[in-house]
């Protein structure tokens, strides 16, 4: 019988089974387990969803902290990252895992995908005896000796064997009316976050690992709790990191890299943000506070800290996470040494590695002067002002840059990889003939759990959505610029940005130089007359026609020794940016020009639509088509990024060619 029924509600059959119906199930385990006397099970964590069958014995048993008193052919089902606890009460017991994934395909009718959202049956959580049990037991012990036979086709018989062991506990639910419980989903994002915030991780990540949609977490976690997922993660890591600089003498570096950061500068940002004051003068007041009230601790607590740590490092016996905090931002005791043994045994490493670790200056004083060296070094920042007219605290040598927008190519130009990129911008260009371009996808709108695990210490912005801006600003120092600046105004900015004023400027310089070499080439051998002019048609898949007047493929169109624009060009409007909008009825009134240069996309259906056009008589009677002045380049060269611009350079004479 169940003891504790908080959140219990009744089992919903109908959609239970039409979720179990629309999954995809796959057996991940079947395991037969003894524990007698003093070997009770402790804080394990299930791997995945399953099913406890008890085939002999009493015991008790906890499925996060929820108590059950269970017997002999007792069922019971938990989701994916529970915490089980079973205490004997008997000698012996037997029992019996059954361990499970189950999906629902994301091309389910959207009906399904909703209810999953709202009725998840895989991570409920209940217990029962069935009334018809010695079936169920030979049919779990007969997948357990199947299983472990280890034949494709006896893991296959598993697979049936669970679906028929699934109907009959499905059956003896709807029969016995079984109160479930729901899962904390919440407590569970915490505890992951609380176990793993040394680490690399995301919501997508976190969503992954507890089965659970991204929408879902992130939505719950934020009405649950009033934070973000990213918000929650950085304020656990920051209290641990505050209690590491009060207990121990670590640098800012080893705090920051026991805790999940690379850069120190990052770490020293973002513990003022949320702190309101530096690591460092955050250390000294809080030892100073120690010192005024003659703390006994004071006096003993480092070298206790130490040995306990030493204890921990030694021992047979290792720590493991009791779930007995409550749902804070703040951690207790036993968080703090997790993360100060952490932080041990990443000084050890540097040691071993020869970086042994200043633990033993003779003064406070001394060793508050040795970190705050350390920190000038690596952290130097100068204060910027950007587009907005916003004044931040930025790195004079960022590294570990994110970048959102199509000035990937401007930074590469500079010598600088991104970290994080959105990918759209390399995919539909030439970037990648320069090489494979590692930075990681942020995607569009821009994922900023995606860019926190990137650990940035320069965020970069050329447009602004919504409250993007303040949230970016959480992670790293966030510069907004102007992406639609042309490339000689937007060029100069991006490298004072990245600490490159000097080389920017003279990279434009040789540029300009270069275009204006390359055009007196073309006059000279005639492939280009003065006077001559041109205009620029971007066609797409869905028949719209744009005249371009600026960006890409005009500005190096459009040089004081290159083609001229007519005025009927001159004298047209954009409507959107660059893009001016003509008919095919205008045509004639709008493609003027000596020379017609056409940028053409690489889809099949808008080379197909741009086919039938030139069937047609308006087209064909244009002069630049009449006169065979007509050339087609394909839109991926029509970016004004500097590498791509550089690239564009040399390639243009060859398209030329006939």
């Amino acid at each position: 019988m169940m003891i504790e029924r908080r959140g219990t509600i009744k089992m919903n059959g109908k959609d239970h089974t039409l979720l179990w119906d629309n999954a995809s199930i796959k057996v991940l385990d079947v395991r037969r387990k003894i524990l007698r006397w003093g070997e009770d099970l402790r804080n394990y964590k299930m791997p995945s969803n399953g099913f406890i069958f008890i085939s002999r014995g009493q015991a008790q048993v906890q499925l996060d902290h929820i108590e059950y008193i269970i017997q002999q052919f007792q069922v019971i089902h938990s989701g994916k990252g529970t915490i089980l606890d079973i205490i004997l009460t008997e000698n012996e017991l037997e029992y019996y895992l059954i361990f499970y994934k189950a999906s629902i395909p994301s091309s389910s009718r959207q009906e399904i995908l909703r209810l999953l959202e709202t009725n998840n049956p895989f991570h409920l959580q209940y217990s029962f005896v069935p009334s018809y049990p010695i079936s169920l037991f030979h049919r779990v012990k007969l997948m357990e000796q199947e299983w472990n036979r280890a034949e494709a086709l006896d893991r296959f018989y598993v697979k049936s064997l669970f679906y028929q062991f699934i109907y009959s506990v499905l059956k003896q639910l709807q029969r016995q009316e079984v109160d479930v419980i729901e899962p904390d989903l919440v407590a569970q994002v915490v505890m992951y976050i609380q176990e793993h915030y040394a680490q690399s991780i995301t919501l997508e990540s976190i969503s992954a690992n507890l089965n659970y949609s991204v929408p879902h977490v992130s939505s719950l976690f934020k009405k649950k709790t009033g934070y973000s997922v990213i918000d929650y993660l950085i304020r656990t890591r920051l209290d641990i990191a505050a209690k590491l600089l009060v207990e121990t003498d670590a640098t800012l570096k080893e705090i920051a890299l026991s805790i999940g950061y690379k850069d120190p500068y990052y770490f020293s940002r973002l513990f003022k943000k949320y702190k309101g004051v530096s690591p460092l003068r955050f250390r000294k007041r809080e030892v100073n506070l120690l010192q005024e009230v003659d703390s006994p601790q004071n006096a003993i607590g480092l070298s206790i800290v130490w040995r306990q740590i030493w204890r921990y490092i030694d021992s047979d016996n290792h720590y493991q996470y009791s779930g007995e905090e409550d749902l804070h931002m703040h951690r207790g005791s036993k968080a703090s040494l997790a993360a100060t043994a952490l932080l041990c045994i990443t000084l050890l490493l540097s040691a071993c590695t020869g970086g042994a670790a200043n633990l033993n200056n003779e003064t406070t004083g001394q060793n508050q002067t040795v970190l705050e060296n350390q920190a000038a070094s690596s952290s130097e920042t100068r204060v910027y002002k950007d587009s907005q007219g916003t004044e931040i605290d930025i790195p004079t040598k960022p590294e570990q840059i994110v970048l959102q927008g199509n000035a990937i190519g401007d930074l590469l130009a500079l010598g600088i990889e991104p970290v994080g990129v959105d990918h759209r911008f390399i995919d539909s260009g030439v970037l990648e003939n320069k090489g494979k371009i590692s930075a990681t996808d942020i995607g569009f709108p821009t994922n900023l759990e995606k860019v926190l695990s990137l650990n940035p210490d320069l965020i970069m912005l050329s447009y602004v959505m919504d409250k993007e801006v303040e949230e970016a600003s959480k992670i790293a120092p966030t510069v907004v610029f102007d992406g639609m600046l042309p490339l000689k105004e937007r060029f100069p900015i991006i490298a004072d940005i990245v600490g490159k004023k000097a080389e920017g400027e003279q990279q434009l310089k040789k540029y300009e130089e270069d275009v204006e070499a390359m055009w007196q080439k073309l006059r000279a051998n005639g492939t280009v007359a003065e006077g001559e002019t041109a205009v620029v048609l971007q066609y797409f898949w869905n028949k719209n026609m744009y005249v371009m007047k600026t960006g890409g493929v005009a500005d190096l169109l459009y040089q004081p020794t290159g083609f001229a624009m007519d005025e009927k060009v001159q004298a047209l409007q954009p409507n959107s940016g660059p893009y001016i909008q003509i008919s095919e009825e205008s045509m004639h009134d709008t493609l003027v020009g000596d020379y017609l240069f056409v940028l053409l996309s690489a889809d099949k259906e808008a080379q197909k639509a741009f086919e039938e056009l030139q069937q047609k008589p308006l087209w064909n009677s244009l002069p630049a088509v009449k006169n065979n002045k007509i050339y087609y380049i394909e839109d991926k060269w029509n970016y004004d990024d500097m590498t791509t611009s550089e690239m564009l350079l040399e390639e243009f004479p060859n398209m030329l060619v006939k």
